[in-house]
């Protein structure tokens, strides 16, 4: 089966909700990337200390896909974002787009090899956007 590699740069987040609004502490978000939600797909970003609801990763998760996965609307990128506290994580929200939408962003490119920037909102369950994602 023929193969492609799929690099996922995970930027930052803009504009995140504040889960911690009611103690006024400091918000570290981390986020955890995968492909459908599998756990052997997924990887873990660092916890930005700093960026509050703007956090910065620039992280890197690489993966190994199927030449029919990218043509795939089925076959999702997950990417949840938490807020890391003393004894919990929150989750603040997530993304979720299909493998073909992403590979579509790169047709304009030559031969389908190089980068593309997109920014895509961040979900919290049914609710409007609540913040967006650079990829």
């Amino acid at each position: 089966m023929e193969c492609r590699e799929l690099e996922i740069s995970l930027i930052s987040a803009q504009n995140l909700e504040n889960v911690r609004n009611f103690f006024k502490k400091r918000v570290r978000v981390y986020a955890k990337i995968s492909l459908g939600g599998n756990l052997r797909t997924q990887n873990t970003t660092p916890v930005d200390k700093e960026g509050q609801t703007n956090p910065v990763w620039n992280f890197t998760a690489v993966y190994t896909v199927g030449k029919n996965a990218v043509k795939s609307h089925e076959i999702k990128l997950l990417i949840q974002f938490f807020c890391i506290r003393t004894s919990q994580e929150t989750n603040i929200g997530e993304l979720s787009v299909s493998l073909a939408e992403l590979f579509n962003c790169f047709s304009a490119l030559s031969k389908g090899e190089g980068a593309a920037k997109v920014n895509y909102p961040v979900k919290r369950g049914d609710d409007d956007s609540q913040g967006e994602v650079s990829l």
